[in-house]
């Protein structure tokens, strides 16, 4: 078993879940204890192996914060396992457990794991000492999780959906990890260092409430300004901006980076509409001046 989740986690997906997903997920009806009809699992799942990291973590009753949900599965139709392993922080497992244990020295490490086969679930952990969620909650996250994804979009790869960009990252390596470069006689340099595509989910700015779009009501106009927060203009040229602002946090949080990019930026006026300008405030934002490449 510990073999075949190795492999599981080698060859896995990885999504990078938006913040607000953790709170949906928590409350989501699969976890309301009420029976879960799941069909079958492999036309549910976006990956056969897969991984997601909750940048905000997953906070349940008596349970340690979830960083992440991992699933691997073997075999199909009938003869399908799928192992489920819960991720949380290895410094909230408790110090007695570290040396018989031998826990990793990184950030998060596996405390539960289940298995399904046969519509038969196990689970394989000490939730009092590790902290971990039962089975059945187990499993109903992790449907939950491929509930709340989005689907993919028509005429979109399965490797990318029109609501997920792909990062790539540096793949980590084990300390017993082969050197690559090549010594003595034939120098040629190492080969490129091994890269792993990152999927963030991409959430919309607004999420329709319990009742649907039809449900949900809008803001009204300069509800999350001050009553004395006026207009001011913006007077811009170029500006060096993040080109993922809305998942900047989410890749830097996933080893990657955010070079910023020069985006021109036409005149405007920021601030709750329908308000007076300020005038006397003013965003000017210059060019870069000459003297600074030298």
């Amino acid at each position: 078993m510990c073999k075949s989740n190795a492999v599981g986690y080698r060859t896995s997906d990885v999504w990078v879940a938006p913040h607000t997903m953790g709170e949906r997920i928590a409350a989501h009806p699969f976890l309301s204890g009420q029976g879960i009809t799941a069909g079958r699992l492999e036309d549910l799942a976006p990956a056969r192996d897969g991984f997601v990291y909750f940048p905000t973590p997953l906070h349940l009753i008596d349970c340690h914060p979830l960083h992440g949900l991992a699933w691997h599965m073997a075999g199909t139709g009938d003869e399908l396992t799928t192992d489920i392993e819960t991720i949380t922080a290895t410094r909230l497992l408790l110090p007695l457990l570290a040396a018989p244990t031998k826990l990793p020295r990184t950030p998060y490490c596996p405390n539960g794991l289940i298995t399904l086969h046969r519509n038969v679930l196990n689970g394989y952990s000490n939730p009092v000492l590790f902290g971990a969620p039962g089975p059945a909650t187990t499993l109903a996250l992790l449907l939950a999780f491929w509930n709340l994804r989005r689907p993919t979009a028509d005429g979109a790869s399965d490797s990318q959906t029109a609501d997920e960009d792909i990062l790539t990252v540096l793949q980590h390596l084990t300390p017993d990890a082969k050197k690559t470069g090549l010594s003595g006689k034939k120098k040629r340099g190492s080969r490129a260092p091994a890269k792993r595509p990152i999927r963030i989910i991409r959430e919309p700015a607004r999420i329709p409430g319990p009742g649907g779009p039809a449900g949900s009501t809008a803001a009204a106009p300069g509800q999350r300004w001050k009553d004395g927060t006026l207009r001011w203009e913006v007077k811009a040229k170029s500006q060096n901006r993040c080109p993922n602002p809305h998942q900047h946090r989410a890749i830097i949080e996933a080893g990657g980076t955010c070079p910023p990019v020069s985006v021109p930026v036409r005149a405007h006026r920021n601030g709750p509409k329908g308000r007076d300008t300020d005038p006397r405030r003013t965003v000017r934002i210059l060019p870069d001046r000459p003297d600074r490449d030298a």
